[in-house]
C-alpha cells in the first residue's frame, strides 16, 4: 500500500504530467439553452403579468370612486342638493364649486387610473393638473375616462339614492378602460364592477364585445342614466 502511494505521488509531480484544469464559463449550446428557457418562462408568465397589472388598475378605479362618492357626500353636505350638471360637470362640480381644493391629487381622483393623463383632453391641451376642473364650461368626457350622472334626463330626487341608481362609471370610450370590467358607483354609495361576460350571458352584450358600453346607447338600462358630455 505504501509503495501504491509512493508511485501515486511521483506521477502526480512528474514533469511530463499536466493537471486537469476546470473549465470555466458556458458553452454557446448551454447559453443557448439558457435563454430557451428564460424565454419561454416569459412568454408563460407575461399574460399573468398583464393580468395583475389590469387587476391593479381596476382596484385604484373602484378606489378612485369610493373617493368621489365621499366627495358627493361632502358636497350634498355643504350645498344641500345634488351637482347640477351632467357628466363629467356632475363630478367636477367637487372642484369647481370647492369642496376639494383644485389639486393634482383631486384631479387624479376625478380622472380613470387605466387611461394615461397625456391621452385625456386637458393633457393635450396643456392645462396643468390642478387646473383640469375649475371650469365646467369646458369639461366633457374626454377630460376624465368616466361618464357621469345624466342630470337633465335622469335627475336625481333625494339623497341618498337609491342602489339601484347608477352614479358615476368608467366611460369606455372608445376602447374601454378596463378591457371586460366596468366599474360603477351606485346611489348606496356601493362600487361595483359589471362584467362583460356576465352581460354576454343575459344578452346585454355581443360576443365581440370587450366592454360594457354606457350612457344612451346602453344595452343596460340602469347606464343609460349617463352621459359623457
Amino acid at each position: 500500500m505504501r509503495a501504491l502511494r509512493h508511485l501515486a505521488h511521483i506521477r502526480s509531480h512528474s514533469p511530463g504530467t499536466q493537471p486537469l484544469l476546470r473549465r470555466a464559463g458556458f458553452t454557446l449550446i448551454e447559453l443557448i439553452a439558457v435563454m430557451a428557457i428564460i424565454m419561454i418562462l416569459a412568454v408563460a408568465l407575461l399574460p399573468r403579468v398583464n393580468a395583475a397589472f389590469e387587476n391593479a388598475q381596476v382596484t385604484a378605479c373602484q378606489a378612485n370612486l369610493r373617493k368621489i362618492g365621499e366627495g358627493l357626500v361632502q358636497y350634498h353636505g355643504i350645498k344641500d342638493r345634488w351637482p347640477r350638471d351632467p357628466g363629467v360637470g356632475f363630478i367636477a362640480a367637487i372642484v369647481a364649486e370647492g369642496i376639494w381644493e383644485d389639486t393634482e391629487t383631486s384631479t387624479k381622483t376625478l380622472s380613470c387610473p387605466a387611461v394615461e393623463s397625456e391621452y385625456l383632453t386637458p393633457s393635450m391641451d396643456g392645462i396643468p393638473l390642478g387646473d383640469w376642473y375649475t371650469d365646467r364650461t369646458r369639461v366633457d368626457g374626454s377630460w376624465s375616462a368616466y361618464a357621469g350622472r345624466d342630470t337633465r334626463n335622469f335627475p336625481l330626487r333625494k339623497f341618498p339614492a337609491s342602489g339601484k341608481k347608477i352614479l358615476v362609471s368608467d366611460d369606455n370610450d372608445p376602447e374601454g378602460n378596463h378591457r371586460l370590467m366596468t366599474n360603477v358607483l351606485f346611489g348606496d354609495w356601493a362600487v361595483r364592477g359589471i362584467d362583460v361576460f356576465e352581460e354576454r350571458e343575459e344578452g346585454r352584450a355581443d360576443e365581440e364585445q370587450e366592454f360594457v358600453i354606457v350612457g344612451p346607447d346602453a344595452r343596460r338600462e340602469d347606464l343609460r342614466a349617463l352621459t359623457l358630455d
